[in-house]
């Protein structure tokens, strides 16, 4: 009798074995979901690319590098000038603009430009470089200097048009969220006193990146990883005002 029981316990064990237990293991295969569309590591997108989408408007976006040719702007021993700044981030903004679906033009890509000891001349010479490339926006970029190294942070100014102050907020904005220096205010106000602003013809927003002569302002301003942050901060700002 005991022998019998044994021999009903090997085969309820072997059947075990061979029946059920693949059928589980299937079962539980069978439940585990494979995403259909998972991207490959080479398609992940980075946080400065995956909120640029393409501009409609296609607008003509020009773009003036303070400074240039004997002209060097603020220059200390050691440091990059004025004026090379300004151009560095001019074409990082503007191959960044680019990438956007805008038409980018420059007042300058180098060193070669008409210098003039009027502010009037050099800012008419520039606004018409502007406008003969049939510019819909001028955009300044400028570099502050102070005796006082411990003053910093970035300036934006443009003409009394609500689409340019939002536009200008925006930029602001998109700044402050990459913790860019520190923001010292937009004055659409007195226009009249920035000889690039005075033409209104052409809509115009002219950026002071913040003071060479600020040690924390001058490492932000010449890094290219924040030079490129900066540059999608300001075309993220076109896309969402203008497009």
């Amino acid at each position: 009798m005991k022998m019998n029981k044994t021999y009903i316990y090997i085969i309820i064990a072997i059947f075990l074995a061979l029946v059920v237990q693949p059928n589980i293991s299937v079962n539980l295969k069978e439940s585990v979901r494979i995403p259909e569309n998972a991207q490959s590591p080479e398609a992940i997108m980075t946080n400065d690319t995956v909120d640029l989408a393409i501009s409609e408007s296609k607008s003509t976006i020009c773009i003036d590098a303070a400074y240039g040719g004997s002209d060097l702007g603020y220059s200390e021993q050691g440091k990059l000038a004025s004026k090379d700044i300004t151009l560095q981030l001019s074409k990082i903004i503007g191959e960044t603009l680019e990438q956007s679906g805008y038409n980018v033009v420059y007042t300058r890509t180098d060193d070669d430009i008409n210098f003039y000891s009027n502010d009037e001349q050099n800012a008419n010479y520039r606004i018409n470089i502007a406008k003969d490339q049939k510019s819909d926006y001028l955009l300044h970029i400028d570099i502050n200097s102070n005796v006082d190294s411990l003053v910093k942070g970035y300036t934006i100014f443009t003409q009394p048009d609500d689409k340019l102050i939002n536009l200008s907020n925006t930029i602001s904005q998109n700044f402050q969220s990459i913790n860019y220096s520190q923001f010292r205010g937009l004055d659409s106000d007195h226009y009249g006193n920035f000889p690039i602003l005075k033409d209104q013809d052409i809509p115009t927003i002219s950026i002071e990146f913040g003071y060479i002569t600020n040690p924390s302002d001058y490492t932000q301003i010449t890094n290219e990883d924040y030079q490129k942050k900066i540059a999608s901060s300001i075309a993220k700002a076109f896309l969402q005002e203008v497009n």
